[in-house]
């Protein structure tokens, strides 16, 4: 599926390729970073599947987030 991007200085851009949308993406959440530079290294190391690994690592925080709310330290390793 296609999607419009439009950004502050009034570009446009229509894409239905996950990387070409994360590079325009302006990303301020460090967790979001992590994500833009994911789909950035799927994309020069492979050349496709960006959407994917993204969705993947989505999933990862998600169940991450539940362990820090029950307070579990991230360098817990039992």
């Amino acid at each position: 599926m296609d999607k419009l991007i439009h950004d502050d200085k009034g570009n446009a851009t229509i894409s239905n390729d996950g990387a070409t949308i994360m590079k325009l993406l302006d990303v301020v959440h460090p967790a979001a970073k992590i994500l833009v530079d994911i789909a950035k290294s799927q994309e020069s190391e492979v050349g496709d599947g960006t959407t994917r690994v993204v969705l993947f690592a989505e999933e990862f925080l998600k169940e991450a987030k539940l362990f820090i709310k029950d307070g579990v330290h991230s360098k817990s390793y039992t």
